[in-house]
């Protein structure tokens, strides 16, 4: 019988879920995990990947099962209390991590620098011999640089800035309008009372990379995002110099050909580093990650899981 394995990505914006059977795959998404004050997020976290799971077929013994989080739990017990949770639910051992180690694994298999960038920021390095540096990941009010939420934040700045003629003039000012649905005090109310604040706020990056083709502002923006992550990515291999030259990402934020993708290799290359091409998905990463494949098998060893 074929050995059956799940994958899943769980991120601010969305949940992405895979089930890999031989040559079989299956694919689902669920909602994203944004923190909410009062919550330690197990019980959101569960609705979601059942929420995913509702439109796949699971197997009923899986040969493994890696559950990837931006917002997996610090603490012990809420921790220790989710993968017991998730074990019960897929019916089978559970290996739960920080989502950028499933990216790194899909991006590289090896050794390398990835930049995890979607709704957040964090930065993930892995050495040759398995040692690891993770930087960023401070969420949206302490870092996040050159995130989605970071670039959409500083859009809708700009745009209020060149409303109020304090900055200079934007298109972007027109579409942040539009975002809001008016300027009135009804509409800034319902935009701050939105339960998916920060979402929303970093669905608006799409806005400045549109406008940055011709937009000097929407462009200057784009410009500081992508010397934010060529920055960490350069911190990262400074502080792990075995993880070498390679740096890839993870995150539609960066995708091929756009301009936050191209401006991200000029810097990297004046740094003296590459970027380069993700060879899978976060999904297959943690594949990667259930079958220990190195360097990945001394991080899972030192406690990188639940």
């Amino acid at each position: 019988m074929t050995a059956s394995y799940v994958s899943v990505d769980g991120g601010k914006s969305e949940l992405r879920l895979l089930v890999s059977t031989g040559a079989e795959r299956q694919y689902a998404v669920g909602p994203g995990m944004a923190y909410r004050p009062g919550e330690d997020g197990v019980a959101r976290i569960l609705d979601s990947v059942r929420a995913a799971a509702e439109s796949v077929r699971l197997p009923a013994a899986p040969a493994g099962v890696v559950v990837g989080l931006t917002g997996v739990p610090g603490d012990p017990g809420p921790r220790g209390r989710l993968g017991s949770l998730l074990e019960e639910f897929f019916a089978g051992p559970v290996l739960l991590v920080e989502d950028s180690l499933l990216a790194h694994a899909g991006a590289l298999r090896g050794a390398g620098t990835v930049l995890c960038v979607g709704t957040g920021t964090a930065v993930l390095a892995v050495g040759a011999r398995g040692g690891s540096v993770k930087l960023d990941g401070w969420g949206p009010l302490l870092g996040d640089r050159g995130s989605a939420h970071a670039i959409g934040l500083a859009g809708m700045r700009a745009a209020t800035a060149a409303r109020d003629g304090v900055g200079p003039p934007t298109e972007l000012a027109d579409r942040l309008v539009a975002e809001l649905g008016g300027t009135d005090l009804a509409s800034l109310q319902r935009f701050y009372r939105d339960a998916a604040l920060v979402a929303r706020t970093a669905a608006f990056a799409r806005a400045v990379l549109e406008a940055a083709e011709r937009d000097a502002v929407a462009r200057a923006i784009c410009a500081e995002a992508a010397e934010s992550l060529a920055a960490l990515a350069s911190a990262a291999v400074a502080r792990l110099p075995d993880a070498g030259r390679r740096v890839s990402c993870s995150g539609r934020v960066l995708a091929p050909g756009n301009l936050l993708h191209s401006l991200l290799a000029a810097n990297l290359s004046g740094l003296g580093l590459d970027l380069v091409a993700p060879l899978a998905t976060s999904l297959e990463g943690g594949l990667t990650l259930l079958h220990s494949e190195e360097p990945y098998r001394a991080l899972l060893r030192e406690g990188d899981h639940a």
